[in-house]
């Protein structure tokens, strides 16, 4: 198993040097990124040059990226243009930084009624069946074009997402049916919906379909009624990480899962405590 850091352990303007270099010197296997840069220090051209040009410098390291077309809700020339966007980008990874699996999302859904932190009215809790084939004629359509590139696409379990929970990411992928796409399971996100599933239901739902994973964990506060929530290291918070990785041992197609630190603390110090976790659970699991 191979084990990412995520770039929102340090991510910001004049700072992608400084997360490789974060990567490789606490013994990552790679690294995952966002497909479109967001900071005016350059261009989106500069930037996938200087991703290229990193990645020369570390042939073994993984890159992944994230990235949305909104299939859901999307304007159809919109759309069009923002899926012709992404499968030029889905060549360009494959062909210089050799990406083997790709975090994607179909768009976000909030409910008019809803608070954006009533995570259980969003996302699935809002869609409808229009919606869901809208999603899965898209994803086929990403999934052709990746599986022409040896990518697996991993839609993240994302709250605001159709794809938030394990139940409505089983419709999806049954309605999909495509083998280069699946799920990127995701805790993290799940244990706050107030209908999100057990680690084990998850398992038992969409464990097949499972390509990638993204781990970290928070406290929930005052039992989550109210969005509230508290990011941490993976060592702490209430998700039973061991749980996860003893599941991800069993069912995990790409063999990869990234780390994540949303959190506005020392992001430095989190990497290099969150892998030694990892590390540790991968010898007593043995993984």
């Amino acid at each position: 198993m191979k084990v990412l850091l995520h770039v929102n352990y340090y991510e910001g303007a004049g700072k992608l040097n400084e997360v490789f270099a974060l990567a490789r010197k606490n013994g990552y296997d790679g690294i995952e990124l966002r497909w479109k840069y967001r900071f005016d220090d350059m261009t989106q051209a500069e930037y996938q040059n200087r991703v290229a040009a990193l990645k020369s410098e570390w042939p073994d390291g993984e890159i992944v990226f994230g990235g949305c077309v909104d299939f859901c809700r999307g304007k159809a020339d919109e759309t069009a243009t923002e899926l012709a966007e992404y499968l030029e980008f889905l060549k360009w990874s494959a062909r210089e930084c050799g990406t083997k699996v790709m975090n994607f999302f179909t768009g976000g859904m909030l409910a008019p009624e809803a608070q954006h932190w009533q995570f259980d009215l969003n996302g699935s809790g809002c869609a409808s069946e229009e919606e869901y084939q809208r999603a899965a004629d898209g994803l086929r359509k990403v999934g052709d074009a990746a599986a022409k590139s040896n990518i697996l696409i991993a839609l993240e379990t994302h709250n605001q997402y159709l794809h938030d929970l394990a139940k409505p990411c089983r419709k999806l992928m049954d309605m999909t049916k495509h083998d280069a796409v699946g799920i990127n399971y995701d805790h993290g996100n799940i244990i706050l919906n107030k209908n999100g599933e057990t680690i084990a239901d998850v398992f038992k739902t969409i464990g097949d379909k499972i390509y990638y994973a993204h781990l970290k964990n928070m406290f929930i506060v005052g039992g989550g009624a109210d969005g509230s929530y508290l990011c941490t290291r993976l060592a702490d918070g209430h998700i039973n990480t061991r749980e996860v990785m003893a599941g991800l041992k069993k069912q995990l197609r790409s063999g990869m899962i990234a780390l994540e630190y949303p959190n506005r603390g020392d992001g430095h110090y989190a990497a290099m405590k969150d892998i030694e976790y990892i590390k540790y659970l991968k010898k007593e699991l043995a993984i």
